[in-house]
């Protein structure tokens, strides 16, 4: 099993993955609680980075709006990639929050995060390290919750778009 190398003698190579709410499945339908399972696993994946993530709330058709302030955390899990760390108030008591990434919430229908593709390497903040790396993934979870750390209504949050970075090993050098 390899250990992840920061002195960087592997080689590396990268697959993007686009994923929607039309292209993936759901656990309930619900829910914004999703996954795909990958038609050929990725063997020793050693990073994860989420290039876009996008959101479209019922704000947009003017049904049922999202009852959330700017800059309000919309939480993403991905898997059990546990990169960030937050903390929840709940009845005076702070509980803290595990998941992959936050899209701040805008007054606008839509709402997004971005990072820069151009860059990258393992001190990158946006990056999530595996180690020991991943022998094989063969199923991505996505989960979208709300402030209170719980998967929105479908009818909320009704749309997604999500485009993550995977690298993995691909020899020694």
């Amino acid at each position: 099993m390899s250990m992840v190398d920061l002195n960087n003698t592997f080689k590396y190579d990268k697959i993007v993955i686009n994923l929607n709410n039309h292209n993936c499945l759901q656990f309930n339908t619900a829910e914004t609680n999703f996954y795909v399972d990958l038609v050929e696993p990725i063997k020793n994946i050693i990073y994860v980075k989420i290039l876009k993530a996008s959101v479209l709330t019922a704000n947009a058709m003017k049904s049922q709006p999202l009852l959330y302030e700017k800059n309000e955390p919309i939480y993403i899990s991905l898997n059990d990639y546990n990169r960030s760390i937050s903390y929840i108030k709940n009845n005076g008591t702070f509980n803290y929050v595990n998941y992959f990434d936050i899209i701040p919430y805008s007054t606008d229908p839509s709402s997004e995060i971005s990072y820069c593709q151009t860059m990258f390497d393992w001190t990158d903040p946006s990056v999530y390290i595996l180690n020991p790396p991943e022998q094989s993934l063969k199923r991505l979870s996505i989960q979208f919750m709300d402030k209170t750390f719980k998967p929105f209504n479908i009818s909320v949050l009704t749309h997604f778009n999500l485009s993550i970075c995977v690298y993995f090993i691909k020899s020694r050098v």
